[in-house]
């Protein structure tokens, strides 16, 4: 069984121990929170009537998250923060301003209670560590969670860790792995490749990438997020995401 929308239920740990008895094992994968927002609006734009710019869609989900007190405030808007860009060679320091003393049982609280549609906005799913701490008090101490990056599905070596994690017995990926997923010029095969290298207006073909802008502007939003990750999840997620 899989969905990404079971990370946004904080209670589902619970129902998952209720209803199975046979201990099932969790695995997470977290994809760069820009990354993901990204993809997720353009498999919105490309499944639904969408017509919003991502920019638009942005500039009002940090409204939502200002007033649900995951932000302070955003000393520049994304239109301030380009023309910021425009005037410097330089990079400006974060326009986001957090609440003081949070710690990620807080930010936890505040995302159980988002007022606002969590499945359906794009930006609130890459608060991954608040998202997964229930998930970890729940599974991680009888070795029932395995949270693993994106890039690493297409690493051989990986995916033997997770078959010993599942309890398969033999653990031993086919060598022949590397050329299933890879086409002849080495690049992964399909929807994959597309979704690791270059962003696609779906069905069209046409390239679509995200706005550097953007993509800085939010990494800044994401930046104490992710950072979070380390203190839930250890220190080979340090500086992942940035």
């Amino acid at each position: 069984q899989k969905t990404p929308s079971y990370m946004l239920q904080h209670n589902l740990p619970l129902i998952i121990d209720v209803l199975c008895p046979w201990e099932p094992k969790i695995l997470v994968i977290l994809r760069d929170p820009v990354d993901r927002a990204w993809s997720h609006y353009r498999m919105s734009y490309s499944r639904t009537n969408l017509n919003q710019q991502f920019a638009t869609i942005v500039k009002n989900e940090i409204d939502n998250f200002i007033a649900n007190g995951l932000l302070d405030n955003a000393t520049m808007s994304l239109d301030d923060f380009e023309a910021a860009l425009a005037n410097n060679s330089h990079a400006p320091s974060s326009p986001f301003v957090f609440p003081k003393n949070m710690t990620l049982e807080k930010y936890a609280q505040l995302v159980q209670l988002y007022r606002g549609n969590k499945k359906k906005e794009y930006l609130i799913r890459g608060l991954y560590a608040p998202l997964l701490l229930p998930w970890v008090k729940r599974f991680a101490k009888d070795d029932r969670l395995m949270v693993m990056k994106f890039n690493e599905v297409f690493n051989a070596s990986i995916v033997d860790e997770v078959l010993r994690f599942a309890g398969v017995e033999d653990t031993s990926v086919d060598e022949h792995y590397d050329d299933f997923i890879r086409n002849k010029k080495g690049k992964i095969k399909g929807r994959a490749n597309k979704n690791l290298t270059v962003d696609y207006h779906a069905n069209k073909g046409v390239e679509m990438p995200l706005d550097p802008t953007i993509r800085l502007y939010l990494k800044f939003l994401y930046q104490p997020f992710n950072r979070f990750l380390v203190q839930l999840l250890g220190e080979e997620w340090d500086g992942w995401g940035e």
